[in-house]
């Protein structure tokens, strides 16, 4: 295993450029793996809906439907918590990736023919240097990272899922220990006495 500090003279642009696209590409599964679970998340808030319905409309499923919600909703908390970790982790391993690249940066040789001719700008550690200078970038304080302070944005998506999951499980909750105060029949029109 090389230690972070075992690194050589130069490195070959080909390399870094390849190792760019692959932290790229870490970005662009995170992207598709939000959509996916926000995808998921609306279709079980859909089915949610739609038990609830199922079970107002017939008398004899409404204690199925009472606990076919209370199991979604309860897997659907559980599935937004992995959520918040996938982001956790890609983010991490992003944080990694980038750390990588900004040490190979100074160590570039573009010119193979003459070595130590040209030389890296560091665009990366210039950019984060100038994002921190301008208080863009915040510490993400359960994963350890440093990022952008709007991708606090994308974990509050799944938070707010967790929440309205929490909102029918409570929702359900008073509904079952109020008792009903309007009357669960139907009212009879009264015929007024014609005697």
């Amino acid at each position: 295993m090389l230690a972070m500090d075992d690194v050589p003279k130069v490195v070959s642009f080909d390399e870094f450029r390849l190792y760019y696209d692959s932290t790229e590409r870490v970005t662009d599964r995170r992207l598709e793996t939000n959509r996916w679970n926000y995808s998921t998340s609306v279709a079980i808030l859909l089915a949610i809906a739609a038990i609830v319905r199922w079970g107002v409309t017939s008398a004899e499923f409404r204690w199925v439907s009472v606990g076919a919600v209370v199991f979604l909703s309860l897997m659907a908390i559980l599935f937004c918590q992995l959520w918040l970790a996938q982001i956790r982790d890609f983010k991490r391993l992003n944080d990694a990736k980038f750390e990588v690249l900004n040490r190979m940066a100074p160590l570039l040789d573009f010119d193979t023919d003459h070595p130590g001719r040209v030389q890296s700008y560091c665009p990366f550690q210039r950019e984060w240097d100038r994002l921190k200078d301008e208080g863009a970038v915040d510490r993400v304080r359960k994963i350890n990272v440093i990022a952008l302070k709007s991708s606090h944005m994308e974990q509050f998506i799944p938070r707010a899922f967790q929440l309205v999951f929490a909102a029918a499980v409570a929702a359900l909750i008073v509904i079952l220990l109020i008792p009903p105060s309007l009357p669960t029949f139907a009212p009879t029109k009264a015929v007024p006495n014609q005697g």
